[in-house]
């Protein structure tokens, strides 16, 4: 015996609100599971964010300290350089002076080369008529 297809009744539509509700309901539960995965990410970031801005903090004091070393290098650099300087300065006086008394001295040896060399004239004068 075959069995006979029970004919289907319309459903009210209190049934197709109710099913519409389930729908809807289901709809919110995914979508709330999926705002929560979401929300979740986001903590993550943010707790990323949170150590990046740390990593930032640390990397500005650091420059901040390499800041003041090269500033304090700098003032010591331009401090060793003056003293320097003025060494450079002495010893450039001291040597003009030691050029200047050479070109004294190289001129008093000429002056006293040609007097040499005009009694030696004289000299050899005196002794050619002496000689006669």
């Amino acid at each position: 015996m075959a069995k006979k297809n029970p004919v289907k009744r319309p459903r009210t539509v209190n049934q197709q609100l109710t099913s519409l509700e389930r729908l809807v309901r289901a709809g919110f539960r995914r979508t709330d599971t999926r705002f929560s995965q979401i929300d979740r990410r986001f903590q993550q970031i943010d707790r990323r964010f949170g150590q990046v801005d740390v990593r930032f903090r640390q990397i500005d004091a650091r420059l901040r300290l390499t800041n003041l070393e090269i500033r304090n290098l700098r003032k010591e650099m331009d401090e060793r350089f003056a003293v320097m300087e003025d060494r450079i300065d002495r010893l450039a006086t001291h040597v003009d002076g030691f050029m200047k008394l050479h070109e004294t001295l190289d001129i008093e040896v000429r002056v006293m080369k040609e007097q040499m060399k005009r009694f030696e004239e004289r000299l050899s004068r005196i002794e050619a008529a002496q000689a006669s």
